[in-house]
């Protein structure tokens, strides 16, 4: 899979304004930054791809936790000092 950023995979934003998009342009490019920006007055601002390389979190990114699974032989999470299956299993 292609990077974010680069010419494969481009960023892409959505800007109300061509001033703003230019300004935009300009600091992806001193970045390194392959986007496409389109100029929508009518639908709101999206700079979620460039929130992306920048390296913040979006409102709607989640970080997964991968819980570890206890064993039945592993020793209780309680502290009695018994095995699992014996004391909380």
């Amino acid at each position: 899979m292609a990077k974010l950023g680069t010419s494969k995979k481009p960023a892409i934003l959505r800007v109300a304004k061509e001033e703003r998009a230019m300004e935009l342009h300009d600091f992806c490019d001193r970045n390194g930054w392959k986007v496409v920006i389109g100029i929508e007055s009518d639908k709101p601002e999206d700079l979620s791809d460039l929130n992306r390389l920048m390296g913040e979190k979006s409102e709607n990114t989640k970080t997964i936790v991968k819980e570890e699974k206890v064993g039945r032989n592993d020793p209780s999470s309680c502290g009695s000092g018994k095995k699992y299956k014996k004391c909380c299993g």
